[in-house]
């Protein structure tokens, strides 16, 4: 089996998709799937391209022992044929990667994050904690850590097992 790929995608990539680029990383070498699925992440904006993730997102990432490395880099419209899953953060950076889909041959690979959130309704977000204070980044965190856990039992249930 080729390698699975999947993407988080915020708006700057240096809060959200960042931490669900390294919370999900590390669920994934955990679980032994790290030669079967290949973890990235992206921002629909440009601002923040080449700089390391929010100094206030890698403190809380790293309070829980998950180091944050990546190099923020911009969503294109190449990554949609180039990913198999692609996870927005919001619907803005939802709608923003799906504006990139021209032909529409690839918004089955779109899906909110949230939407594997075992304690949120379809269609929540997570929330930008960049003008916000520490508790925002604690917040996020813990939607990032239930979330990815999730994510990755119906990513092997449905791709891997079910590929079997």
């Amino acid at each position: 089996m080729e390698q699975l790929k999947v993407m988080f995608v915020c708006l700057g990539n240096i809060c959200r998709s960042p931490l669900a680029h390294a919370i999900f990383q590390r669920d994934v070498d955990v679980a032994g799937l790290s030669d079967v699925i290949h973890v990235e992440s992206s921002g629909t904006g440009s601002w923040h391209i080449g700089h390391l993730p929010d100094a206030r997102m890698r403190k809380e990432a790293a309070s829980h022992g998950v180091e944050m490395d990546h190099r923020a880099r911009q969503f294109e419209a190449s990554d949609l044929s180039e990913y198999d899953l692609i996870f927005a953060m919001d619907r803005d950076n939802k709608a923003n990667i799906l504006y990139l889909d021209r032909n529409g041959e690839n918004a089955h690979k779109v899906a909110l994050f949230r939407d594997y959130d075992p304690q949120a309704e379809l269609g929540a977000e997570v929330p930008d904690p960049y003008y916000g204070g520490a508790r925002g980044f604690a917040q996020v965190y813990e939607i990032v850590e239930r979330t990815s856990a999730q994510l990755l039992d119906h990513i092997r249930k449905t791709y891997i097992e079910g590929a079997k």
